[in-house]
């Protein structure tokens, strides 16, 4: 009976070491899968969109002011460009300031109602230019290649000079005069548009 009971126990003792094992392989079983990566889809975020910078406005340029023409007329043949006019005090004072481009063969000619010399200047202007002045008879008395001064002082902006009495002074992108032969004796002819009566410039 003694013997029985404890066989009974040893029984009892094999029964629930072997149930133990069996639930510390299930339990790590369970742990391994847990730990293992899962085909489970995350949820996708939307891409944020990258800001875009605005561009800085450029000033319109405006193909019907004055809608004038020039012509050089260069050893290499007659060279044509688009001309804006400005023929008025406000239109001269304001000029090409403040434009970060010009289309090509694009530029903009200072009308005078005499011949004087004409002095110029680069303030608030963006762009390198070819100022050509040019006489009253439409000969080319000179050209200067104009550098830009963005952070220049009244008194440190460098002044371009006719050689001799200009009435027109003809601005181009810097690099026109040179690409076309343009220079001191190039006749230009321009095709400037009517003033109105008692209109003055």
């Amino acid at each position: 009976m003694q013997r029985a009971r404890s066989l009974a126990v040893v029984g009892l003792v094999l029964l629930v070491a072997l149930a133990g094992c069996a639930q510390f392989d299930a339990g790590s079983t369970t742990a391994t899968s847990t730990d293992a990566p899962t085909e489970t889809a995350m949820p996708t975020a939307e891409p944020t969109p990258t800001a875009t910078p605005t561009p800085e406005p450029t000033p319109t340029i405006d193909l019907d002011r004055g809608n004038a023409t020039g012509t050089f007329l260069t050893d290499d043949g007659n060279v044509t460009v688009t001309l804006e006019v400005a023929d008025e005090p406000t239109e001269r004072s304001e000029g090409l300031m403040n434009r970060t481009h010009l289309p090509e063969r694009h530029g903009m000619v200072f009308v005078y109602d005499g011949a004087a010399q004409r002095g110029f200047w680069m303030k608030n202007t963006l762009i390198p230019l070819d100022m050509i002045f040019v006489a009253p008879n439409g000969t080319v008395l000179n050209v200067e290649h104009a550098r830009t001064q963005p952070n220049a002082s009244v008194g440190e902006l460098e002044t371009y000079y006719s050689d001799g009495h200009a009435q027109y002074v003809v601005e181009m992108e810097r690099g026109f005069a040179n690409e076309t032969g343009v220079g001191p004796g190039t006749q230009v002819e321009l095709d400037l548009p009517e003033a109105d009566e008692g209109e003055s410039r």
